[in-house]
Protein backbone atom coordinates (compact mmCIF):
# COMPACT_ATOMS: atom_id res chain seq x y z
CA UNK A 1 0.00 0.00 0.00
CA UNK A 2 1.51 3.32 -1.07
CA UNK A 3 2.07 5.76 1.80
CA UNK A 4 -0.07 8.85 1.30
CA UNK A 5 2.08 11.69 0.04
CA UNK A 6 1.39 14.79 -2.02
CA UNK A 7 2.74 13.96 -5.47
CA UNK A 8 2.77 16.09 -8.60
CA UNK A 9 3.38 14.68 -12.08
CA UNK A 10 5.38 16.52 -14.76
CA UNK A 11 4.69 15.16 -18.24
CA UNK A 12 6.90 16.80 -20.87
CA UNK A 13 5.07 16.98 -24.20
CA UNK A 14 7.44 19.12 -26.20
CA UNK A 15 8.76 16.66 -28.77
CA UNK A 16 8.20 17.00 -32.50
CA UNK A 17 8.28 13.26 -33.17
CA UNK A 18 10.08 13.53 -36.51
CA UNK A 19 10.65 9.77 -36.66
CA UNK A 20 6.88 9.23 -36.75
CA UNK A 21 6.76 10.69 -40.27
CA UNK A 22 3.86 12.89 -39.18
CA UNK A 23 3.29 16.63 -39.30
CA UNK A 24 1.54 16.39 -35.95
CA UNK A 25 3.66 15.88 -32.81
CA UNK A 26 3.41 12.25 -31.76
CA UNK A 27 1.87 13.03 -28.37
CA UNK A 28 -1.20 14.32 -30.21
CA UNK A 29 -1.56 11.32 -32.52
CA UNK A 30 -4.39 9.01 -31.58
CA UNK A 31 -4.54 5.48 -30.32
CA UNK A 32 -8.05 4.00 -30.40
CA UNK A 33 -9.35 7.49 -31.23
CA UNK A 34 -7.76 8.96 -28.09
CA UNK A 35 -4.77 11.34 -28.13
CA UNK A 36 -1.67 9.57 -26.85
CA UNK A 37 -1.08 12.32 -24.30
CA UNK A 38 -4.59 11.87 -22.89
CA UNK A 39 -4.15 8.10 -22.59
CA UNK A 40 -0.87 8.56 -20.73
CA UNK A 41 -2.26 11.14 -18.30
CA UNK A 42 -5.30 8.95 -17.66
CA UNK A 43 -3.07 5.98 -16.85
CA UNK A 44 -1.29 8.05 -14.20
CA UNK A 45 -4.52 9.59 -12.88
CA UNK A 46 -6.17 6.19 -12.47
CA UNK A 47 -3.73 5.37 -9.66
CA UNK A 48 -5.22 8.11 -7.51
CA UNK A 49 -1.72 9.13 -6.41
CA UNK A 50 -1.40 12.54 -8.05
CA UNK A 51 -3.03 15.76 -6.94
CA UNK A 52 -1.71 17.84 -9.83
CA UNK A 53 -0.37 17.40 -13.36
CA UNK A 54 1.95 19.84 -15.12
CA UNK A 55 2.39 19.57 -18.89
CA UNK A 56 5.22 21.49 -20.59
CA UNK A 57 3.86 21.47 -24.13
CA UNK A 58 4.98 22.42 -27.61
CA UNK A 59 1.42 23.49 -28.48
CA UNK A 60 -0.41 25.27 -25.66
CA UNK A 61 -3.63 25.72 -27.62
CA UNK A 62 -3.90 22.10 -28.72
CA UNK A 63 -3.04 20.82 -25.24
CA UNK A 64 -5.59 23.12 -23.58
CA UNK A 65 -8.27 21.88 -25.97
CA UNK A 66 -7.28 18.26 -25.29
CA UNK A 67 -7.47 18.75 -21.52
CA UNK A 68 -10.83 20.51 -21.68
CA UNK A 69 -12.36 17.82 -23.87
CA UNK A 70 -10.77 14.66 -22.47
CA UNK A 71 -9.62 15.39 -18.92
CA UNK A 72 -11.73 18.22 -17.45
CA UNK A 73 -11.94 16.47 -14.06
CA UNK A 74 -8.19 16.66 -13.40
CA UNK A 75 -6.07 19.50 -11.97
CA UNK A 76 -3.81 20.14 -14.96
CA UNK A 77 -1.59 23.14 -15.62
CA UNK A 78 -0.05 23.68 -19.06
CA UNK A 79 3.24 25.55 -19.44
CA UNK A 80 5.44 26.37 -22.40
CA UNK A 81 8.01 23.73 -23.31
CA UNK A 82 11.74 24.41 -23.60
CA UNK A 83 14.11 23.85 -26.51
CA UNK A 84 15.16 20.48 -25.08
CA UNK A 85 13.42 17.86 -22.95
CA UNK A 86 15.53 18.89 -19.97
CA UNK A 87 14.50 22.53 -20.41
CA UNK A 88 10.86 21.47 -20.72
CA UNK A 89 10.97 19.55 -17.44
CA UNK A 90 12.75 22.50 -15.83
CA UNK A 91 9.93 24.75 -17.05
CA UNK A 92 7.45 22.49 -15.27
CA UNK A 93 9.54 22.48 -12.09
CA UNK A 94 9.85 26.26 -12.13
CA UNK A 95 6.06 26.47 -12.34
CA UNK A 96 5.73 24.20 -9.32
CA UNK A 97 7.95 26.57 -7.32
CA UNK A 98 5.39 29.34 -7.84
CA UNK A 99 2.56 27.38 -6.22
CA UNK A 100 1.45 27.93 -2.64
CA UNK A 101 1.22 24.19 -2.06
CA UNK A 102 4.39 22.18 -2.61
CA UNK A 103 4.53 18.41 -3.23
CA UNK A 104 6.47 15.84 -1.25
CA UNK A 105 7.50 14.06 -4.44
CA UNK A 106 7.60 14.85 -8.14
CA UNK A 107 7.17 12.26 -10.88
CA UNK A 108 8.48 12.80 -14.40
CA UNK A 109 7.00 10.63 -17.14
CA UNK A 110 7.28 10.66 -20.94
CA UNK A 111 4.08 11.76 -22.66
CA UNK A 112 4.41 8.95 -25.20
CA UNK A 113 5.21 6.12 -22.81
CA UNK A 114 1.58 5.16 -23.03
CA UNK A 115 1.73 1.54 -21.82
CA UNK A 116 2.65 2.44 -18.26
CA UNK A 117 0.74 0.32 -15.73
CA UNK A 118 -0.67 1.06 -12.29
CA UNK A 119 1.59 -1.62 -10.82
CA UNK A 120 4.74 0.00 -12.21
CA UNK A 121 3.73 3.48 -11.07
CA UNK A 122 3.01 2.24 -7.56
CA UNK A 123 6.30 0.35 -7.34
CA UNK A 124 8.41 3.32 -8.43
CA UNK A 125 6.55 5.75 -6.17
CA UNK A 126 6.86 3.39 -3.19
CA UNK A 127 10.61 3.06 -3.73
CA UNK A 128 10.99 6.84 -4.04
CA UNK A 129 9.07 7.35 -0.79
CA UNK A 130 11.40 4.86 0.86
CA UNK A 131 14.70 6.10 -0.61
CA UNK A 132 14.18 9.54 -2.15
CA UNK A 133 14.97 8.62 -5.75
CA UNK A 134 13.77 5.78 -7.99
CA UNK A 135 13.29 5.13 -11.70
CA UNK A 136 11.56 2.50 -13.80
CA UNK A 137 14.02 0.37 -15.75
CA UNK A 138 14.45 -3.00 -17.35
CA UNK A 139 17.40 -5.33 -17.77
CA UNK A 140 19.21 -5.47 -21.09
CA UNK A 141 19.34 -9.01 -22.45
CA UNK A 142 20.49 -8.38 -26.02
CA UNK A 143 24.13 -8.35 -27.03
CA UNK A 144 25.43 -4.77 -27.13
CA UNK A 145 27.76 -3.57 -29.88
CA UNK A 146 29.40 -0.17 -30.28
CA UNK A 147 29.57 1.03 -33.88
CA UNK A 148 32.43 2.97 -35.45
CA UNK A 149 30.11 5.68 -36.76
CA UNK A 150 26.50 6.77 -37.04
CA UNK A 151 26.45 6.59 -40.84
CA UNK A 152 23.25 5.38 -42.50
CA UNK A 153 25.15 2.85 -44.60
CA UNK A 154 28.13 0.56 -44.01
CA UNK A 155 27.84 0.72 -40.23
CA UNK A 156 30.70 -1.29 -38.75
CA UNK A 157 31.14 -2.83 -35.32
CA UNK A 158 33.86 -1.25 -33.20
CA UNK A 159 33.59 -3.54 -30.17
CA UNK A 160 31.23 -5.54 -27.98
CA UNK A 161 30.01 -4.09 -24.70
CA UNK A 162 29.27 -6.33 -21.74
CA UNK A 163 25.58 -6.38 -20.85
CA UNK A 164 26.36 -7.45 -17.27
CA UNK A 165 24.69 -5.03 -14.84
CA UNK A 166 23.31 -3.03 -17.79
CA UNK A 167 19.83 -1.53 -17.48
CA UNK A 168 17.66 0.55 -19.78
CA UNK A 169 16.32 3.68 -18.11
CA UNK A 170 12.61 4.31 -18.51
CA UNK A 171 10.04 6.57 -16.90
CA UNK A 172 8.37 7.20 -14.53
CA UNK A 173 11.21 8.65 -12.54
CA UNK A 174 10.24 9.83 -9.06
CA UNK A 175 12.18 11.97 -6.60
CA UNK A 176 11.66 13.87 -3.39
CA UNK A 177 10.89 17.42 -4.42
CA UNK A 178 13.96 19.03 -2.91
CA UNK A 179 16.19 16.53 -4.73
CA UNK A 180 14.87 17.02 -8.24
CA UNK A 181 14.53 20.79 -7.87
CA UNK A 182 18.15 21.06 -6.71
CA UNK A 183 19.34 18.75 -9.49
CA UNK A 184 17.75 20.80 -12.27
CA UNK A 185 18.88 24.11 -10.84
CA UNK A 186 22.45 22.85 -10.55
CA UNK A 187 22.40 21.52 -14.11
CA UNK A 188 21.21 24.90 -15.38
CA UNK A 189 23.86 26.76 -13.44
CA UNK A 190 26.57 24.37 -14.68
CA UNK A 191 25.29 24.41 -18.29
CA UNK A 192 25.03 20.62 -18.07
CA UNK A 193 22.75 18.72 -20.43
CA UNK A 194 21.81 15.25 -19.23
CA UNK A 195 19.97 12.39 -20.86
CA UNK A 196 17.18 12.13 -18.29
CA UNK A 197 16.18 13.41 -14.86
CA UNK A 198 18.13 10.65 -13.15
CA UNK A 199 21.37 11.75 -14.81
CA UNK A 200 20.95 15.18 -13.21
CA UNK A 201 20.23 13.75 -9.79
CA UNK A 202 23.29 11.48 -10.06
CA UNK A 203 25.45 14.62 -10.18
CA UNK A 204 24.30 15.43 -6.64
CA UNK A 205 25.82 12.16 -5.44
CA UNK A 206 22.42 10.80 -4.45
CA UNK A 207 21.87 7.05 -4.96
CA UNK A 208 19.07 6.23 -7.40
CA UNK A 209 17.21 2.96 -7.12
CA UNK A 210 16.26 0.92 -10.18
CA UNK A 211 12.77 -0.57 -10.18
CA UNK A 212 12.47 -3.39 -12.68
CA UNK A 213 9.58 -3.17 -15.10
CA UNK A 214 8.60 -4.92 -18.32
CA UNK A 215 9.64 -4.27 -21.91
CA UNK A 216 6.07 -3.20 -22.61
CA UNK A 217 6.85 0.15 -20.99
CA UNK A 218 8.48 1.48 -24.15
CA UNK A 219 8.31 4.97 -25.62
CA UNK A 220 6.37 5.41 -28.86
CA UNK A 221 8.93 6.76 -31.30
CA UNK A 222 8.18 5.20 -34.70
CA UNK A 223 5.03 4.15 -36.61
CA UNK A 224 5.90 0.54 -35.72
CA UNK A 225 5.88 1.43 -32.02
CA UNK A 226 2.39 2.87 -32.40
CA UNK A 227 1.14 -0.33 -34.04
CA UNK A 228 2.63 -2.48 -31.28
CA UNK A 229 1.13 -0.25 -28.58
CA UNK A 230 -2.32 -0.56 -30.17
CA UNK A 231 -2.04 -4.34 -30.20
CA UNK A 232 -1.01 -4.47 -26.54
CA UNK A 233 -3.73 -2.04 -25.43
CA UNK A 234 -6.29 -4.01 -27.44
CA UNK A 235 -5.24 -7.16 -25.61
CA UNK A 236 -5.58 -5.40 -22.25
CA UNK A 237 -9.08 -4.23 -23.14
CA UNK A 238 -10.05 -7.77 -24.06
CA UNK A 239 -8.98 -8.92 -20.64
Amino acid sequence: MTEKKKIFAVIPAGGMGTRMNSRKPKQFLTIFDQPILAVTIRALANTGLFSKFIIPSIDLVMTKKLVEQKLPYLDISIVKNGKTRQMSVHSGLDFIKTLDEQPDLILVHDAVRVLITKETINKVVDKAIETGAAIASNRIYDTLKLSQSEADEDILIKKNISRENMWQAQTPQVFKSEIILSAYDKAKNDHFEGTDSASLVERLGIPIHLVETTRFNFKITTPEDLEIAEIILSHRKDN
